[in-house]
């Protein structure tokens, strides 16, 4: 196993080194997809661009799984943005039992940019989103952000860009 410590990055740009194009999506496990949809949807702003319930050997052997049934929802800006896929496993719904805190290893947190954050967060208080605080200006002043939650508790960060 390669130690990634000492990793140093190269000079030029090696011709077999990969050559990422685009971020497609950023997947998250949710219990509940009409829960789900009514806060990325309906109170984030997120459009569906592909709506799915994921069946068969296709899909058993990406995920290395067996009899996997799984209703996926891709939203974003527009379908050339990044998306957000919402995965609701009909099988395969283990429990997890440690809490997810944003300081631990992985993936903890979904930053959505909004044109005003203010009255993005005064609307999704008045729909019974609870903030960690109001929003705050960054200390560079670059970026006015807060943070809720989804309703699977997983950190969502609301950004103004300042400045544009």
């Amino acid at each position: 196993m390669k130690d990634w410590k000492c990793w140093k990055a190269p000079s030029g740009i090696p011709s077999d080194m990969i050559k990422t194009v685009k971020i497609r999506h950023f997947g998250i496990v949710v219990k509940d997809m009409e829960k789900s949809l009514i806060f990325y949807r309906d109170l984030l702003g997120l459009n569906i661009v592909a709506d799915n319930m994921e069946t068969g050997d296709f899909i058993d052997r990406i995920l290395g799984l067996k009899e996997v049934e799984v209703h996926t929802v891709k939203l974003g800006v527009s379908k050339d943005s990044t998306l957000v896929e919402l995965l609701e496993f009909k099988s395969h719904n283990g429990v997890t039992s440690a809490k997810n805190r944003i300081y631990d290893m992985g993936p903890r947190h979904l930053a959505i940019e909004v044109e005003d954050i203010d009255s993005a967060y005064r609307s999704l208080v008045d729909k019974g989103i609870s903030f960690i605080s109001a929003p705050e200006i960054a200390p560079e002043g670059r970026a006015k952000v807060a943070f809720c939650h989804d309703p699977d508790g997983m950190p969502v960060e609301i950004v103004q860009v300042i400045g544009r």
